[in-house]
């Protein structure tokens, strides 16, 4: 029975452990800002906040009750109804590789956080599919026809180019836009890529990329996944069989990746 107690107390080390952890590691991802590769933090950063905070207390109660002192139990008569039988062969613990296990897939998102790096989506996690030009789901809205050009962020355009029936009227107006380069096959041989940005709803389990066309002469120079700077004018051009908004860029220049990566609909 010694053995399978020390097994008991090694597990509920390991799960205090993992418990507070997991809590400041959550804490340090709020500090260093790095929540914002994951989580819509304008919308719903009270709940990676409310998770650290639960997860904090887990792991402080958990380790109170391993470190405070037990209670004296009441001296009782040994029972010898049962002391012909041989308990000593049963010294196995039907519940211990459960409890190992569950202690794994609760252990495992820190062990993913402590290896891998923190960085939000780009181009390298574009689905199939590839970056959209269309964000139709939106149609109607017509704020961001307030927004003046120069101000409009990739998902602001977007919203533009589907809330008019002639794209042809964005000719010449301005834009100033940062994101990650991303080619699309279509602009195979062509001096043209497309500037995106995720956007996310709740966290990136909801994320989906959106695109405007860039076309400059050094196109070919800008390497995918890099954020960049661009600004330029729009043109129409026919691009699959339909109409559709090219941004003729005057300058591209790199540009550090914003503290807010992602756009929020």
């Amino acid at each position: 029975m010694r053995t399978n107690t020390s097994r008991a107390d090694v597990r509920t080390w390991v799960q205090a452990s993992i418990l507070l952890f997991l809590g400041l590691y959550l804490l340090d991802s709020l500090l260093t800002g790095q929540i914002n590769n994951y989580v819509n933090t304008d919308r719903f950063g009270w709940v990676p906040w409310m998770g650290t905070l639960i997860l904090l207390a887990l792991g402080l109660i958990s380790f109170y009750e391993i470190l405070r002192p037990p209670k004296r139990a009441p001296a009782q008569e040994p029972d010898h109804d049962h002391a012909d039988h041989d308990h000593a062969g049963h010294g196995h613990d039907h519940t211990a590789a459960p409890s190992w296990l569950k202690l794994i897939l609760v252990g495992l998102p820190l062990l993913i956080g402590l290896l891998i790096p923190s960085k939000p989506l780009g181009a390298s996690a574009v689905a199939a599919n590839g970056v959209s030009s269309n964000f139709s789901s939106l149609g109607g809205s017509t704020a961001q026809f307030a927004i003046p050009p120069k101000d409009r962020n990739v998902l602001d355009w977007v919203r533009a180019f589907n809330n008019t029936s002639d794209v042809k009227d964005f000719v010449g107006q301005p834009a100033d836009l940062i994101g990650f380069v991303y080619r699309d096959i279509r602009f195979d041989g062509k001096p043209q890529f497309m500037v995106a940005r995720f956007t996310i709803s709740c966290c990136v389990a909801d994320a989906a990329a959106l695109g405007v066309i860039v076309q400059a002469t050094d196109a070919a120079n800008w390497t995918a996944d890099s954020w960049v700077h661009v600004t330029g004018k729009f043109d129409s051009q026919t691009i699959d069989g339909r109409a559709t908004p090219v941004l003729l860029a005057d300058s591209i220049v790199a540009a550090a990746q914003p503290d807010h990566p992602y756009l929020y609909p």
